[in-house]
């Protein structure tokens, strides 16, 4: 193994009662680099992480972490030694401050960043002294990501770190994860948001039904598999809405998504949009184009949309 690659997982498989969960799933992770593994609940990432962290057993394959085989229990000790995990669901002491919630994760190991270093690093200082039960929850996940760095960890394990956060949350945890990336270290997390890993991920696998669809940089992905030009136009009334979507049902398959016009297309241009809707004098307030995400990337993969995934399960 490269002395690059901190994480090498060969041909992986799960089963449980005889139905697979995962399947031949491989992968490299190197120093210095953000890995997402991207996909709707019950897809096997949370199965897939918690294999590499020493907390479920594979049934075939191997997993190297940091040089050390997760199969052997003696060398699974010396990985949960130098790797960092925050679990999908954290918890800790509620009646303890913050400060003692740290030192009380901290006393685990033989090394201990400083508390008041930690404090600092996410920006929490001022809720040193304040009960977790008290925190609110974009504050106590900076804590449990603060328990996670406890120990100077070499790689860092994340199951949806940012579930649950508004987008300003997310963003003050985006900006944490880079800074650990920019120390030269790795970083392997789960999410179900394609936003996330577009915004920090150096690579991103997409994983779908227990097995790995694709893998790359998100803006490789994106060029791979979804070339097309989306387009929303809005109107500012019903009538000029039912206009403006009969015009353009006649040059692309449109939809309304909360009366607001949506279209994508490989041949189609601004421009000709609209001429279109000019000629005919429809009324709009607006057209906005945007880029491909990556939940276009998994619909052209799997069939299915990440988007619709997260509103059935309120994410």
């Amino acid at each position: 193994m490269s002395q690059d690659v901190v994480i090498k997982v060969t041909n992986i498989n799960k089963e449980y009662d005889s139905v697979e969960v995962l399947s031949e799933i491989s992968f490299e992770v190197k120093k210095g680099e953000i890995f997402a593994l991207l996909g709707p609940d019950g897809s096997g990432k949370t199965v897939l992480i918690e294999i590499l962290e020493g907390i479920r057993s594979l049934s075939n394959g191997e997993a190297i972490i940091l040089g050390f085989n997760v199969k052997s229990k003696t060398e699974m000790r010396a990985i949960k030694k130098r790797i960092g995990v925050l679990p999908q669901e954290f918890s800790t002491h509620g009646n303890l401050t913050v400060k003692e919630n740290i030192q009380f994760w901290g006393k685990m190991y033989d090394n201990m960043v400083e508390v008041s270093e930690l404090l600092s690093m996410f920006h929490i200082e001022e809720y040193e002294n304040v009960r977790y039960s008290k925190l609110p929850s974009n504050i106590k996940r900076k804590v449990g990501l603060a328990t996670t760095f406890v120990n100077d960890p070499q790689v860092i394990f994340l199951d949806e770190p940012t579930a649950g956060l508004d987008y300003y949350a997310k963003k003050e945890i985006w900006a944490i994860i880079e800074e650990f990336k920019k120390q030269g270290k790795a970083v392997f997390l789960t999410t179900n948001l394609a936003q996330e890993p577009h915004a920090i991920a150096d690579k991103v696998a997409i994983i779908h039904q227990g097995r790995i669809r694709d893998m790359g940089s998100p803006e490789d992905l994106i060029d791979r598999y979804s070339s097309e030009k989306k387009f929303i136009v809005r109107c500012p009334n019903k009538e000029s809405l039912e206009k403006a979507k009969k015009i353009l049902e006649t040059i692309t398959e449109v939809e309304i998504v909360d009366d607001e016009i949506m279209l994508s297309s490989e041949e189609i241009t601004l421009l000709e949009m609209l001429e279109k809707l000019d000629k005919e004098k429809v009324k709009y307030s607006d057209i906005i184009t945007s880029r491909p995400s990556l939940n276009d990337v998994f619909l052209n993969l799997t069939g299915e949309s990440l988007i619709q995934k997260q509103e059935v399960l309120g994410d």
